[in-house]
């Protein structure tokens, strides 16, 4: 098996060549020191694993991450202890607080080493059913008659089968972490459908579309086509 690739992002260059001197051979480390060039790395390495400060230059990296088209293995960095719950909910492996010993980081990693076995043991559990807000009430939904999801800037508009709608103050990246791959794919930078409900793809001269059983047709962006090639027999 072939070594794996692990994006250090920190705009402390001497803690990037520290983490680079503490990172076992088995990894092959890249690095940046900005948002967005981590946007830019993980869309064309797509890594195994993140090491990213909380509060890079130019997009945070909660920011970051609702900006991917990739979904890595993501340990957080950070100066404070504030911004751990919501990393938590971006799945984090782990959440360290600078100064960190040589050993503490060491003991992320092998974290992170164990989700991947437990991963391949057990599989990742995904939720059948979702809660949505309706007023001051959330309501129960069926995940498999969500149809697609759209994103609105910083949320995501979650739309069902018996067309009602759904906003959710969750970025469209964070919402496809917890939907199964095998089922919902990321057809372009807005948009995440359900294959169930796909019933046909076209072309134009330049351009490729889905079409859903509701008759919602969408643009399949050019950085997505090898999503769709994947399931065309």
């Amino acid at each position: 098996m072939g070594r794996k690739i692990a994006l250090i992002v920190d705009s402390d260059i001497g803690h990037r060549r520290w983490l680079r001197e503490c990172t076992p051979k088995s990894f092959a480390l890249w690095e940046c020191e900005s948002g967005g060039e981590a946007v830019r790395y993980i869309n064309s390495l797509q890594p195994d694993l993140v090491l990213i400060n909380v509060n890079v230059p130019s997009k945070n990296a909660f920011e970051v991450l609702d900006s991917v088209d990739h979904l890595p293995g993501v340990i957080f960095m950070s100066d404070h202890v504030q911004d751990a719950a919501r990393a938590f909910e971006y799945q984090a492996i782990d959440y360290l607080v600078k100064p960190f010993s040589s050993a503490r980081f060491l003991h992320a990693l092998q974290r992170f080493e164990k989700s991947i076995e437990s991963k391949r043991s057990i599989g990742t559990l995904y939720p059948n059913r979702i809660f949505v807000e309706r007023g001051n009430r959330l309501i129960s939904r069926s995940i498999a008659e969500v149809t697609h999801l759209k994103a609105d800037k910083d949320y995501t508009w979650i739309h069902m089968k018996n067309g009602e709608s759904y906003l959710s103050n969750l970025g469209i990246g964070h919402v496809e972490r917890k939907l199964n791959p095998q089922i919902f794919i990321r057809i372009h930078r807005s948009y995440i459908v359900n294959l169930d409900f796909v019933m046909e793809m076209y072309r134009d001269a330049q351009r490729s579309f889905v079409t859903l059983v509701n008759g919602v047709e969408i643009n399949v962006g050019r950085n997505y086509r090898s999503a769709i090639k994947e399931l065309i027999f």
